[in-house]
């Protein structure tokens, strides 16, 4: 499947089921909550001034929201490719009053930096090559101020199909405990596979670097899950 259609696909089912996702998320993505808190621990404000932020693919805005309770001040702007997650971000965001809502796709949107943050979670893994996922690195550097942060929580691939296999028993165990083993075995999973294109935590570094990031590291992992990023 093209670029096009997979992205079309992606949009499609996220369309569908934006009301549920927030219910359904803690229950698909183990220490969910844990792993957004995190990423925000992470970022350093700048002195002096606000810090300028922008949450890339962020869905329902669960990742923002607990950003601006660690930085009430922030300038916000929430991108994401899917109309119904977006107006479920604007319901929960629109109070702040610097917060920006755009509907765009990651192909297709210029920054409009400079920005001291880039930050995003469970979004990245459906460009489709590692060749898009380089690009965007690299768009991603360029739109950061001198020395500002990119942080991203995700799911990735194991470094060998051994620990990659290991991963997804263990991803699996973990649905079970709140869904039919049926529908994550011929549901869930097929759909991951279908519509998700991780890779190894390995080359997501050596492609920050690539890009220009200084410090690329991971800062949480928990098995096939990680919150990685460096700065400019």
């Amino acid at each position: 499947m093209d670029k096009d259609g997979r992205m079309d696909q992606v949009r499609s089912n996220f369309s569908g089921k934006a009301r549920e996702y927030d219910e359904r998320i803690t229950k698909i993505i183990p220490r969910y909550t844990e792993m957004l808190g995190v990423l925000v621990s992470c970022i350093v404000p700048p002195e002096g001034r606000r810090l300028r932020v922008i949450d890339i693919g962020c869905g329902t805005g669960a990742l923002s929201m607990a950003l601006l309770r660690a930085h009430p001040d922030a300038e916000l702007t929430c991108l994401d490719m899917t109309e119904n997650m977006l107006d479920i971000a604007r319901e929960r965001l629109g109070h702040h009053r610097d917060a920006r809502f755009v509907l765009a796709d990651l192909y297709d949107f210029e920054f409009e930096g400079p920005y001291d943050v880039v930050m995003s979670s469970l979004a990245l893994h459906h460009l489709v090559t590692d060749h898009d996922k380089r690009e965007v690195y690299r768009k991603i550097h360029d739109a950061l101020r001198p020395g500002g942060q990119f942080f991203n929580a995700d799911i990735v691939l194991g470094s060998d199909e051994e620990m990659q296999e290991m991963y997804m028993t263990r991803w699996k165990e973990f649905m079970y405990l709140s869904f039919p083993k049926e529908e994550i075995d011929h549901q869930q999973v097929p759909r991951y596979r279908r519509e998700d294109s991780p890779a190894r935590l390995v080359d997501h570094l050596l492609w920050l670097n690539e890009a220009g990031f200084r410090g690329a590291d991971v800062v949480w992992k928990y098995f096939n899950f990680a919150v990685y990023g460096g700065r400019r």
